[in-house]
């Protein structure tokens, strides 16, 4: 029962979050006191309801650079445990089950095993990954814990200052850093799709 009440769960709150979108994003804008926007920020992370660069880039325009940073480093970190706990608690045996039904997969997962934290930051450096897969797969595979953490940790430190930069420069030029900022996104947004049905087709 555990395993369908956990996406019930999530689909009811990203229904609820996706029909008051616009009313938190803006709320977000409005830079609330730092634990709600910790919270508010973790809440994006864990139901994507946008493309979580834009979050960044509305914090990186808000607190500046460092401290948009800083605060979706913690909020996405925060998410990833949860995701990868939640897999690994509830998903883990059907998990493993679907992993050992197809050879090629089950040779990855042991070569992810033998080296982890290589294969975590890796996957997190890469903009073709969608995050959320990699969270449950590593809860799944699975990852040792704070092997996990430490290397999700690091591997989103680029990623993360470079939107949060974006975001405070929209402040001092915003024409440029905007269209800086859409390029790089839609450019993102073509790599992951295209990885997809690359993907798809195999």
């Amino acid at each position: 029962m555990m395993k369908w009440l956990v996406p019930a769960v999530y689909l009811c709150v990203l229904v609820i979050a996706f029909i008051y979108r616009q009313d938190i994003f803006i709320w977000l804008e409005q830079s609330p006191a730092f634990p709600l926007m910790m919270l508010l920020a973790t809440v994006f992370a864990l139901f994507p309801l946008m493309p979580y660069k834009a979050v960044i880039a509305v914090l990186g325009y808000t607190y500046g650079t460092m401290g948009g940073a800083v605060i979706a480093w913690v909020a996405t970190t925060i998410a990833a445990i949860v995701v990868y706990a939640v897999a690994r608690v509830v998903y883990r045996d059907s998990g493993h089950r679907l992993i050992e039904r197809y050879p090629a997969l089950a040779s990855f997962t042991k070569a992810v095993q033998t080296y982890p934290f290589r294969a975590v930051i890796i996957a997190r450096l890469l903009p073709v990954i969608p995050q959320t897969a990699v969270n449950i797969y590593a809860g799944v595979a699975p990852v040792p814990f704070w092997t996990y953490v430490i290397a999700s940790g690091i591997g989103k430190i680029p990623s993360i200052l470079i939107y949060a930069y974006l975001g405070h420069g929209l402040s001092l030029n915003p024409a440029l850093f905007g269209t800086v900022a859409a390029i790089i996104i839609l450019l993102s947004t073509l790599l992951m799709i295209a990885y997809q049905k690359k993907g798809s087709r195999r």
